[in-house]
């Protein structure tokens, strides 16, 4: 075998399994923007719902059934608020594993650069650990997006009740012939 075969062979083979996180630093890159669209659209729809609410209260507002719609706003506050806890545990894990994915490359590079294969370990213990963050993201960000369905649903059907209330009233004030 000439001089320094081995040496390359252990390069190519270090290099090859600093391509995996490599993979998931790509995946994970994409989950952490979309989550953060994610976070600003609850973000937009919090300030919002503030500005309506505060529009509600006010006396000279002019909306119909006003202690109905300012309740739908509080309930929907509250969704929001639980909505805004899981993405960011889903943010904060992703990025956690983002870091976990990155330590695993330099773990890799650096056993390979001080040629003792000592820290082996660190980077397979990297990359489960970024593993197992992306999966608790994943499952924040299904929790996540269940309840913002199940809000979707919630303001149909208070629309839909308020056009119910609406007819019936226009009902009861027109004169029977």
């Amino acid at each position: 075998m000439p001089l320094g075969l081995s040496s390359d062979i252990d390069a190519y083979a270090t290099l090859s399994a600093m391509i995996t996180p490599a993979i998931f630093l790509t995946a994970n890159g994409s989950l952490i923007i979309s989550t953060s669209n994610r976070m600003s659209r609850i973000v937009d729809r919090i300030r919002v719902l503030n500005d309506l609410g505060d529009r509600i209260g006010r006396r000279g507002a002019d909306f119909d059934y006003p202690k109905e719609r300012l309740a739908n706003v509080e309930a929907e506050l509250d969704r929001l608020v639980w909505r805004s806890y899981r993405i960011r545990y889903a943010l904060v894990t992703l990025y956690l594993a983002f870091g976990a994915f990155v330590g695993t490359s330099l773990t890799l590079a650096i056993d390979v650069w001080t040629d003792k294969h000592s820290l082996i370990f660190l980077p397979t213990l990297l990359a489960v650990l970024g593993v197992f963050m992306m999966l608790a993201a994943c499952v924040n960000l299904v929790r996540e997006a269940l309840e913002a369905l199940r809000g979707n649903r919630k303001e149909l059907w208070f629309f839909r009740e308020l056009q119910a209330r609406r007819k019936a009233d226009e009902t009861e004030d027109s004169p029977n012939l």
